[in-house]
């Protein structure tokens, strides 16, 4: 009674082996991302980049790279290797760009209280996919365009290998903690879904935690304040599984969601040649409410650079110019 017709009918007639409640993390992911494209107007742009500059450069200067003076073996070692972590490359590049095309902001449009409001920030915080056993965790690197690719890469490391030593439905609870105390320091009773779904996983729906996670010391996990405050989101579907495209759906209040595509040769026109050359699909989806296409051109436009240059990435350091200041926008 009371049950989808939907439902009922496949139940009465489809041959059903077993019932599963979602856990605490499918259940929070499908309300939020409900709540997103119902909600939010998706603009997207699909660009296809030639990245081959970025395998010619990190494959000749790992040959080429020397020790400096009072780094140990290890760092020498760290250093030589970031050269191929092409996911800190795409993060920090992703980072510089964005803080100099002035999208790092949030917006809340409720049309009972007034036009809605943009607040903007002079944070550049990444959320970015990590895929685990028991579902994907989005910890964030923070002012990425702030740190060297080493710093960028040594934190993405460390906080992925969180991730997979973290129990994510009782991550996902101390996060809907979090929000449940501002919704009621606010008054914000719109989202009354959230405070039923908390209660009904702390009081009934106890998912047993994995035997491998039991014993985990906490200094190992992930923190709620490591998911909480991004800017943006980068979901790295290339590291996963092949595919030209991905399409993304943006988590608010965050205002726009990339993904990238995997690293794959493709047959391109260069001097009036066709040639082989190492691409990547940048997939970008932003809240048409708050921006137009033509505010992310100049975004575009840096993240190319930086393909074609990728040095500027990589011999970046703390003090030097900021590398995405002084690209030329056409």
């Amino acid at each position: 009674m009371f049950k989808d017709y939907k439902i009922a009918y496949i139940e009465k007639n489809v041959k059903i082996t077993k019932k599963k409640p979602m856990n605490f993390l499918r259940q929070g992911v499908a309300f939020m991302l409900s709540h997103s494209c119902n909600t939010i107007p998706h603009a997207a742009m699909i660009t296809q980049y030639d990245v081959t500059p970025v395998l010619e450069y990190t494959k000749m200067s790992e040959k080429t790279i020397t020790r400096r003076d009072n780094e140990t073996p290890e760092q020498f070692r760290l250093r030589r290797a970031v050269r191929k972590n092409y996911s800190a490359f795409f993060l920090k590049a992703l980072a510089h760009s964005i803080n100099n095309t002035g999208l790092p902001m949030f917006l809340d449009y409720r049309t009972w209280r007034g036009p809605g409001t943009l607040y903007y920030t002079d944070e550049v915080n990444i959320s970015y996919t990590v895929n685990t056993n028991y579902g994907v965790i989005k910890p964030i690197v923070r002012n990425a365009h702030q740190k060297t690719i080493v710093d960028v890469a040594t934190e993405m490391r460390e906080l992925t290998r969180k991730a997979r030593r973290t129990d994510p439905n009782e991550l996902y609870r101390r996060l809907a903690v979090e929000y449940v105390k501002c919704a009621l320091q606010e008054l914000n009773f719109k989202d009354i879904k959230v405070v039923w779904m908390l209660l009904r996983a702390l009081l009934w729906m106890r998912d047993p935690v994995d035997p491998e996670l039991a014993d985990v010391p906490e200094d190992q996990k992930l923190k709620p304040s490591d998911l909480l405050g991004a800017t943006c989101t980068l979901a790295n579907n290339g590291m996963a599984v092949s595919g030209n495209q991905t399409q993304t759906i943006i988590t608010p209040p965050e205002l726009y969601m990339f993904g990238i595509s995997d690293l794959h040769q493709a047959a391109l026109v260069v001097d009036g040649q066709i040639v082989p050359r190492w691409v990547i699909t940048f997939f970008t989806t932003m809240d048409h409410r708050a921006l137009d296409a033509g505010e992310g051109f100049p975004y575009f436009i840096r993240l190319a650079n930086f393909f074609q240059h990728p040095e500027k990435i990589y011999e970046w350091e703390p003090g030097m110019p900021d590398p995405a200041a002084d690209v030329r926008l056409r």
